[in-house]
């Protein structure tokens, strides 16, 4: 018969989204995840394989943490209000605690070495796109956002900005810079 676990996976898998968030993918050494897990090797290794495995779930889980927080977001406001939120709220979460974006960290670190990782921390950006398109589209409908580009450049021009504010808010650049920068970012997709 088999020994019952002794630990929560899924508490495992936020402690290792919270590790890698802060010390990258390379930076994070196995006795770190075992620190931070409270789980014994062969523990880790029968639960998640390896290291990379046990990376790929936290990514699963930091996109779907970003879903819920952007839903959260998105609730019954008007368009323009949604995108400055969403942007707001990133880079005033960076700014606090310096670590950026997982899904950026993991590109700009593992897309020339691992493209695989890479590729998989392009979804969380491919998830963001989609839901500014979203806020674009519902936009145009109502009037509130320019019309002279395609939705899906717009979005993008959007995620360009808020990916290198969140990259000043983790070098220290000072909050009310950032926050001029959102605000000129939605004063631009004004109708």
């Amino acid at each position: 018969m088999a020994r019952p676990r002794k630990f929560d996976a899924d508490a495992a898998v936020e402690a290792a989204m919270e590790t890698f968030w802060t010390k990258g993918y390379t930076g994070t050494s196995t006795e770190d995840l075992l620190a931070e897990t409270g789980m014994l090797r062969g523990s880790l290794y029968n639960a998640f394989g390896s290291k990379r495995g046990l990376f790929e779930l936290a990514l699963h889980r930091y996109r779907d943490k970003g879903a819920a927080g952007q839903n959260a977001i998105q609730a019954d406001r008007p368009p323009l209000e949604r995108i400055r939120r969403l942007m707001l709220s990133g880079v005033d979460r960076a700014a606090a605690d310096r670590r950026g974006c997982l899904a950026v960290n993991t590109v700009t670190e593992l897309a020339s070495v691992d493209p695989e990782l890479a590729a998989l921390a392009r979804r969380c950006l491919t998830q963001l796109e989609a839901v500014l398109v979203e806020a674009i589209e519902d936009g145009r409908a109502q009037g509130e956002i320019r019309a002279d580009r395609p939705a899906r450049l717009l979005a993008r021009q959007v995620m360009g900005t808020f990916h290198g504010l969140l990259v000043q808010a983790k070098a220290g650049y000072d909050r009310q810079s950032l926050h001029e920068t959102v605000e000129a970012v939605v004063a631009d997709l004004r109708a």
